[in-house]
């Protein structure tokens, strides 16, 4: 009887050593303080307020349009989150446009400016922003234009939008700058290097044309942009452009005011700027920012436009997209219907900081929900085996072990005295 006992303890024993190492892995992914850091993520807290005013000072009606009166749903994802959390007026529908930008058209009975009315709109967003993540690149690991897939050559390559793929001058630079290259990081390094030394900075209260920025070897961030894209597109290299808006503090407020378009826009924003950067696919690591005039580091290495472009930083939210669409003819149509029919347009910004807070980063909650199944069927599976031993050993034990009856077989090595 004794032996039963001792053979059923080290039973017992064993599967609740069996148990714990298969539970151990399990407890530490969920209590272990390092671990569960690694689910969390810091997010930084905005309000983004603007407002905009439309006064008739012409002669005749003015009837407003559905872009008059819409205002940008901005972009979910990517290591944002924006809502709008209020509006002056309620919201009519939401509407996407040619390039998949969503807008919120506010409801307004009567859209009708008579000379000498006016009309102010408002919203609130809160947006909330988390730091992004550059990838490790370098020309040794890129790959090459026929590593580009053909469905995004035929969307974002050739002529579209504002892009003169067409153009012979650009159409000879691309060419020029590509020669004989066929790595895609190369080539685009080619490309940043000659804008960074060859387009000085400089802004212009309209867009401009890739062909005017290179002819006049000036422009601003999306002016630069575009041309960069219209070179990529020229080759072979899909391209696009996205327009974001970029929180602006230190220290204390800072406040930009003026005028444009002859007097006819008058803006004052605080804490707040807008930023045009360049989309790039770049096998194998897909869409990449590359900012030309907001990256710190190109003259030593163009390839800091993509290390270091301000899309990484939480600072930068992006709005909306251009793909399709030629906003520089819509610029310049706007800007000579307001001085046509002598309409103004006021517009305030303001974007202030709320809050930092913890949130869970998906990818790595989904990362630790796939490692715990797996260690709960580990545990399973241990627990099972070790319920499938401790029957056969007690089995056993229990065929083996001498009944009380049975003489028992004496120690040959045992001598008496």
């Amino acid at each position: 009887m004794l032996k039963m006992d001792k053979a059923t303890l080290g039973v017992v024993i064993l599967f609740a050593l069996s148990l714990l190492m298969a539970l151990g892995p399990l407890f530490y992914a969920l209590y272990h303080p390092a671990l569960r850091s690694s689910f969390y993520v810091e997010e930084h807290v905005f309000s983004y307020e603007t407002t905009i005013t439309y006064y008739n000072r012409g002669n005749e009606t003015w009837e407003l349009s559905d872009a008059d009166v819409a205002f940008p749903l901005f972009f979910n994802g990517e290591g944002q989150r924006v809502e709008l959390v209020w509006s002056s007026r309620p919201v009519a529908v939401e509407a996407v446009d040619v390039d998949g930008n969503s807008w919120a058209i506010l409801y307004v009975s009567d859209r009708k400016l008579e000379p000498g009315e006016y009309l102010s709109l408002s919203v609130r967003y809160e947006i909330a922003v988390v730091d992004r993540s550059p990838p490790a690149i370098s020309v040794e690991l890129s790959g090459t234009l026929e590593d580009i897939p053909d469905d995004l050559r035929q969307e974002f390559c050739g002529q579209a939008a504002c892009w003169q793929t067409y153009d012979e001058e650009l159409r000879s630079l691309a060419q020029n700058l590509s020669r004989g290259k066929e790595n895609v990081l190369e080539i685009l390094s080619s490309f940043i290097s000659w804008i960074h030394d060859n387009v000085e900075y400089e802004t212009y209260e309209l867009p401009r044309y890739p062909n005017e920025t290179y002819s006049g070897r000036k422009g601003d961030c999306d002016d630069q942009a575009n041309l960069l894209i219209t070179l990529c597109r020229i080759v072979g290299i899909p391209a696009y452009l996205r327009i974001g808006c970029i929180y602006i503090y230190y220290e204390h407020p800072i406040v930009f005011s003026g005028s444009m378009w002859s007097g006819h826009v008058i803006y004052t924003a605080r804490n707040v700027a807008w930023h045009g950067w360049a989309q790039v696919y770049v096998p194998p690591w897909g869409w990449l920012p590359v900012d030309l005039t907001a990256s710190a580091g190109v003259g030593k290495d163009p390839l800091n436009a993509v290390r270091n472009a301000i899309w990484w930083a939480w600072i930068t939210v992006l709005c909306e997209e251009v793909k399709f669409s030629d906003y520089i003819a819509e610029a310049r149509r706007a800007r000579e219907m307001l001085v046509e029919k002598g309409i103004y347009v006021y517009e305030r910004e303001d974007m202030e900081f709320l809050e930092e807070r913890q949130v869970e980063k998906p990818e790595a909650v989904e990362e630790a929900r796939t490692s715990l199944l797996f260690y709960l069927m580990l545990t399973v599976a241990v627990v099972g085996a070790s319920t499938a031993s401790v029957a056969i050993i007690v089995g056993r034990g229990r065929e083996e072990a001498p009944t009380p009856r049975q003489p028992r077989t004496p120690h040959t090595t045992h001598n008496t005295a």
